[in-house]
């Protein structure tokens, strides 16, 4: 499985991103610190990233671009076969599939176990989703974090 594909469907499993939104990603998105460790920001918060998906995105940060009709310089965290675009959709969706992953189903069951571990108003944040939204998939999961919220 390629590198890009592998981010992306850890991005879309993890952190329940949107395929859409991961192929817009920026590279300056991505933080890596002297000693190694690796950041995400998806919105606004970053999120450190866990073994080994740290390492994949090390590699492909040190990797990218190293197509001829590709620059090193591109803004995209996933340079597209076209210079100056973003990698399609299509390309990490196709891939996913090919390996027996739903990518839209798979978002969904993300979320929905992140609502359920996570209070809502910190899922929003971390995960550029509205508030409303995240109390939605919270009361799916029959998770119920008013308390939490009253505390704050």
């Amino acid at each position: 499985m390629r590198h890009y594909t592998r981010i992306g469907g850890l991005f879309m499993l993890l952190f329940a991103q949107p395929l859409t939104t991961i192929c817009r990603m920026h590279a300056d998105q991505v933080t890596v610190t002297d000693d190694g460790q690796v950041t995400v920001t998806f919105e606004r918060t970053p999120i450190l990233m866990p073994e080994p998906l740290d390492r994949i995105i090390i590699e492909h940060m040190n990797r990218r671009g190293q197509a001829s009709y590709a620059s090193r310089n591109s803004r995209w965290l996933f340079p597209g076969g076209i210079p100056g675009n973003h990698l399609a959709t299509e390309n990490i969706r196709g891939q996913l599939v090919d390996h027996g992953i739903k990518p839209y189903n798979s978002r969904k069951a993300a979320l929905f176990q992140l609502a359920a571990e996570i209070p809502t108003p910190i899922l929003a944040e971390l995960l550029g989703i509205s508030t409303t939204t995240a109390v939605r998939w919270a009361e799916l999961s029959s998770r119920n974090w008013n308390a939490y919220i009253a505390q704050r």
